[in-house]
């Protein structure tokens, strides 16, 4: 029988998702001994099954900083970490399909301007159709946002975990966490199946499971599964050099937090879906999606793909007629909140259990400069873009 690994490190950062692993490569960077330990393999949550967005038009005005701050590292990513990650920063619209979400748009972007997204723009039927006739008459109008774009998240997450190796990093992947040991009140080692790990700082980045890892420091955490449904095409010539969304996902957003009230209540949740299309290099459309709360159920119903093929034939029926084949369907979980704002910092009560959980669909948008902004924490006690409007004991989160 083997005996069980025993070690230490500086910081312990669970979670091998894009906020977890940005958190660990920068720790590194700032000096220190980093152990990341995931239970899959990296990417094999939200970060590595997601639409591969870098997308800012509806993020909200709080995480802006760190969806800008992430666009500079993107920019510079093959730079830094020697790899092409496939980072098209190709501009994103939002399409309205009636008039009435038309009349909706007009305040929003106003209050999108407000807030500083100043390369925002809005564009009536005439102006969008001249750019992008492939897409039905019958939308009315849209967004257009030169800031928003794309990216391979599976290559992301391969070379940030490269990246935190090359630093002198270690990351354990298919390995269970079991204990987190406390001394008092503060992190004292970490217990899993690999073996024991001495710490004094666990950074939570799990994600969906953030919960789960909470209840082993007696803290909950209210962070919950939003399962989301994307088809993915076979490789087809290029189509749009976009990424676009209907404006459903905007204007039901703003309702999401009193439809979980509605389910935790006991009333059957309705189906939903919104259309989505990105491109990536190699041809293949990621379409979707449909987005309902069912616990850690991640199988694909037969309803989902049904309801996004309506979609994308109702707003891009070229597609319908090159009878674009289907090659595969993926669902994966995206770590909601009821804010719709991520859990950032240190948890009162257990010293040493720093959050980095709740990007909501925001990973790849948000990841990079969330994660950097985490490791100046964990290093420094400080960051440059301020963390206090994300803790967990803010009265929005419950």
């Amino acid at each position: 029988m083997n005996e069980k690994l025993k070690t230490e490190a500086d910081v312990v950062v669970l979670g091998g998702g894009i906020f977890g692993l940005a958190s660990a490569y920068f720790l590194c960077r700032f000096g220190k001994k980093v152990i990341l330990i995931e239970k899959k393999d990296v990417g094999s949550g939200a970060s590595g099954s997601n639409e591969a967005w870098v997308w800012l038009s509806s993020r909200k005005q709080a995480v802006l900083p760190f969806a800008r701050l992430s666009q500079q590292f993107y920019a510079n990513f093959e730079e830094t970490f020697g790899m092409d990650v496939e980072y098209n920063n190709c501009g994103g619209y939002i399409v309205a399909e009636s008039e009435e979400e038309m009349k909706m748009f007009k305040p929003w972007v106003q209050g999108r301007w407000n807030e500083g997204m100043i390369e925002m723009q809005l564009l009536d039927a005439a102006d969008f159709h001249a750019r992008l006739p492939q897409v039905s008459k019958h939308v009315v109008g849209a967004t257009w946002n030169p800031l928003d774009g794309c990216v391979n998240s599976i290559l992301v997450c391969v070379a940030l975990k490269d990246a935190i190796k090359a630093q002198g990093g270690e990351v354990w992947t298919q390995t269970n966490v079991t204990a987190i040991n406390l001394k008092g009140n503060r992190v004292h080692e970490v217990e899993c199946s690999r073996g024991t790990i001495r710490t004094d700082v666990v950074v939570n980045a799990t994600g969906s499971w953030a919960a789960q890892i909470g209840k082993l420091v007696n803290v909950d955490i209210p962070i919950l599964p939003n399962r989301m449904t994307v088809l993915v095409s076979e490789p087809i010539a290029p189509f749009m050099d976009t990424v676009m969304m209907s404006a459903t996902y905007v204007f039901e957003e703003l309702a999401k937090a009193k439809k979980l009230e509605a389910i935790e209540a006991g009333e059957v949740e309705e189906l939903e879906a919104g259309y989505v299309y990105t491109q990536l290099r190699k041809g293949n459309l990621l379409l979707g999606s449909t987005e309902d709360f069912v616990g850690y159920d991640n199988l694909v119903n037969f309803e989902c793909p049904v309801a996004i093929a309506k979609c994308i034939n109702d707003l891009t029926p070229p597609l319908r007629n090159k009878k674009v084949n289907i090659i595969r369907s993926f669902a994966n979980f995206f770590p909601y909140t009821k804010d719709d704002l991520p859990v950032m910092g240190a948890v009162p009560g257990v010293e040493g259990f720093v959050m980095a959980s709740g990007l909501n669909g925001g990973g790849m948008a948000l990841g990079l400069g969330c994660g950097f902004t985490i490791a100046q924490q964990v290093a420094f006690r400080d960051s440059m873009i301020p963390i206090e409007p994300f803790s967990i004991t803010r009265k929005s989160l419950y």
